[in-house]
């Protein structure tokens, strides 16, 4: 059983793998233990939970000009 740090640190509990992956946007992590001994603020584009939610973007297609090889 893993446990996820990020989340943990943020929730203040201890977060399983076996669990989903819990929102921690807009919570405070404690700085303790980091360089800047800071607080860190953790907002949705940090949130693996909305990360998974989000729908993912496609490649734009066909290709770009310029990114498929000039025939000799």
């Amino acid at each position: 059983m893993n446990r996820w740090l990020a989340a943990s640190a943020a929730l203040s509990r201890p977060v399983t793998d076996d669990e989903p992956y819990p929102h921690v946007c807009g919570r405070r992590v404690d700085g303790t233990g980091t360089r800047s001994g800071r607080p860190v603020y953790l907002q949705r584009r940090d949130c693996a939970a909305c990360a998974q939610e989000r729908p993912q973007r496609r490649p734009a297609w066909p290709p770009r000009s310029g990114s498929l090889p000039l025939a000799a």
